[in-house]
Parts: structure tokens; C-alpha cells; sequence
């Protein structure tokens, strides 16, 4: 079936992969949060409460929130689209999606550089710089779904920390198969989580010291990646 994951080989390949991802995506997420006032560009849990909380406040800041909805729906749905077609053509899709997301990244550091200093949450500016984010934040997490089903995801961190937290229980209780399943999960859930809170904290250091330059660091990871790393295995189409 479409979006079925081939076993890769190495294993280590893809926890390289998606550790390094999940760094990128820590960057991003800090700056986002930082430089656009509030906006979590990878994962919409937060965003939801923030316009909740917008909402009754009457903020200004309310308007990227909504826009940044059908944005990340709309950059989520066209990275599947972007993977199916070279699905169908026995290739893979995936360094594709890296360079849309790299591209998005690019137009969210150069709108924000061109815009700063940001001070306005209305302002034209920093709503496109948000939207460009946002946008790439999403190929990302399409790209953790369709490309790497099995494996963690490199932008939703609660999802990894609850999943660690029940392996640990189950690496200690004895039962066979079940402490070496919990063990193989943990240890490529760790890396992911580490990666993504040192990104956190290079993000914010680097938007201290750089503002939007700090996007450099991100985009040279994903350009990184696309010529380093190998395709993952194309999934069968449906």
C-alpha cells in the first residue's frame, strides 16, 4: 500500500536521518516561537490554545494563527502528493520534499530578514515569514509520516517522551520479545529527543546573536542531508 514503509538498511541510516531532521526542527521551532510571537511552526497542539487565548484578547497575533492553519494543511497535503508521483514512477520522493522544505526556509529567513526588526504581529512581514515556517515545518512532518512511518517523529516531542517513558517500563519487566522491542524503540527515540532540545537551544542562542541569519543552520542541514544522505527505500504505490 501507498505510504508503507520499506524496512531500511542500515537501521542506522534512518535514526541518522531523522535525528538530524529533528534538530533542524528544533531550530526552526525556537525561532519561530521567538521571533514571531508565539508561533509554533512545527506542531499546531500549541497553536490551537494560543488562538483559543488570542481569541479572548483580542490580539493581533491572531491573524498568523489562522492564516498558518490552512498553510501547514495545505504544504502537509501537497508533500504526499509531491511523494506519490515519484511513488508511481518507482523512485523516491524524499529529497524532493527536502528541497521544498529548504526553499521554505530560505523565504521564511529572507522575508524576516527583509522585515526586521519585527515589532508588529499584523504586519505583512511577519505574517509571511510565519506562513513560510509554518510551511516548512509541515513538509517535515509529512515527510516523518510518509516517508518514515516507523520511526519517531522529529517534530512532536510529547509523543516521543510519553512513548519513552512506557518503554522504560516495558525494558524492565522480563517479558520476552516485549523488553527487546522497548529497548530497539528506546534507543531510537532518545537520539531524536536530544537532537531536537540541543536544536532548541542553538536556535535561541543563534536568534540572539544572528535574528533570522540563524536560519542558515537549518537550511545548510537540510542541503547536508540531500547530498550526503542517501533516498530512503520507495514504498510500493497503491
Amino acid at each position: 500500500m501507498a505510504g508503507e514503509e520499506v524496512p531500511l538498511e542500515p537501521v542506522d541510516r534512518a535514526l541518522g536521518l531523522t535525528t538530524a531532521l529533528s534538530f533542524i526542527a528544533g531550530i526552526v521551532d525556537v525561532v519561530g516561537f521567538v521571533a514571531l510571537f508565539g508561533l509554533f511552526t512545527s506542531h499546531f497542539t500549541g497553536n490551537f490554545v494560543v488562538i483559543g487565548q488570542e481569541i479572548i484578547t483580542h490580539s493581533l497575533r491572531l491573524i498568523a494563527e489562522l492564516i498558518a492553519i490552512p498553510v501547514f494543511v495545505l504544504a502537509a497535503a501537497s508533500t504526499r502528493l509531491v511523494v506519490l508521483y515519484f511513488e508511481h514512477r518507482g523512485r523516491s520522493g524524499f529529497r524532493a520534499c527536502l528541497v521544498l522544505e529548504m526553499l521554505m526556509l530560505i523565504g521564511c529567513m529572507s522575508v524576516g530578514i527583509a522585515a526586521s526588526p519585527i515589532t508588529d504581529p499584523a504586519a505583512v512581514g511577519s505574517i509571511i515569514a510565519a506562513q513560510f515556517g509554518v510551511a516548512a515545518m509541515a513538509i517535515q512532518n509529512a515527510i516523518c509520516r510518509v516517508i518514515f512511518p516507523a520511526h519517531p517523529p522529529t517534530t512532536v516531542m510529547t509523543i516521543n517522551l510519553t512513548q519513552i517513558s512506557v518503554d522504560l517500563v516495558d525494558m524492565h519487566r522480563g517479558v520476552s520479545g516485549l523488553s527487546d522491542m522497548a529497548r530497539s524503540r528506546f534507543w531510537r527515540t532518545a537520539p531524536v529527543i536530544g537532537a531536537f532540545a540541543l536544536g532548541v537551544i542553538f536556535g535561541a542562542y543563534g536568534y540572539v546573536f544572528a535574528s533570522f541569519w540563524c536560519l542558515i543552520m537549518p537550511i545548510v542541514g537540510l542541503l547536508a542531508i540531500l547530498v550526503l544522505a542517501s533516498s530512503p527505500p520507495v514504498a510500493k504505490p497503491a
